[in-house]
């Protein structure tokens, strides 16, 4: 008799902005609650399955539903990693200023579609001071350690070159921020940093987000959404005309296809 060894699925699951742990989802795999230890981290550990195709739906009040399909063999654990979107009614938008973004294509709405979000304000207090080669997962910055920068991803702009990566941690004993992917490309000081966010568009074809102070300094916040298929918009907000009792900015972003530069 041939023995079917079990296998196991870790997902991890964090709030997009702050980064705190989400521990209320629901993860369905083929349309079933499998038993899983959750622990208070974000972790969700899906320890006896059997090796084969699953569907997995992950729902949290507050969020973006998640849905993708994942291989298992036998033996094997997979660790997914997941930033939640929020949903309009996330109830930590409550008492903050939030963008509430319509993304369309041709006026059509944009709906359940994974897209970036740049923040086209320079992070000027941020500035890379060492160069660092293709391959290293190590950064040094003008800044010791900070927390609100861990978790985050960013582009990097250097004569007309562009890197992006996402800060994963602070090295103490060298000084250094560290990535979760080594550098692609080599990385020279003197360039530009810019935050994005990897978002999913709800059912209506909107994102949300609130404003996020240590990004968005300045009284006008530009913006870039890029999408599948070519598309993008840039857009801006002034914050200048905004009184105590406005919780809600409504943006609108009209995709259109990036032009090529021959």
């Amino acid at each position: 008799m041939r023995v079917i060894h079990r296998a196991a699925l870790v997902f991890m699951l964090k709030d997009i902005y702050s980064k705190m742990p989400i521990t209320n989802a629901v993860i369905l795999c083929n349309g079933k609650q499998n038993p899983y230890t959750r622990k208070k981290d974000g972790y969700y550990v899906f320890s006896n399955l059997y090796p084969m195709d699953y569907e997995i739906s992950i729902s949290a009040k507050g969020y973006i539903d998640l849905n993708f399909n994942v291989t298992l063999r036998e033996n094997e654990t997979q660790v997914h990693n997941y930033d939640m979107s929020y949903s309009v009614d996330n109830e930590s938008l409550t008492h903050l200023t939030k963008f509430e973004i319509t993304v369309s294509h041709k006026k059509e709405r944009l709906k359940d579609t994974e897209v970036k979000l740049v923040l086209k304000n320079e992070a000027k207090f941020m500035k890379v001071i060492e160069a660092a080669q293709a391959g290293t997962d190590e950064l040094k910055l003008n800044l010791d350690m900070m927390p609100s920068l861990i978790g985050q991803n960013y582009i990097y702009e250097f004569k007309k070159q562009k890197n992006e990566f996402f800060i994963w941690g602070y090295d103490n004993e060298k000084k250094v921020y560290t990535l979760k992917n080594p550098l692609e490309n080599d990385i020279e000081p003197g360039g530009k940093v810019y935050p994005f966010w990897n978002l999913k568009t709800d059912s209506l074809g909107r994102i949300t987000m609130p404003i996020i102070s240590q990004f968005m300094t300045e009284s006008n916040v530009d913006f870039e959404i890029i999408a599948p298929d070519g598309l993008s918009s840039k857009f801006s907000a002034d914050l200048t005309s905004l009184s105590e009792s406005d919780k809600v900015i409504y943006l609108k972003a009209g995709l259109r296809k990036k032009a090529n530069k021959n």
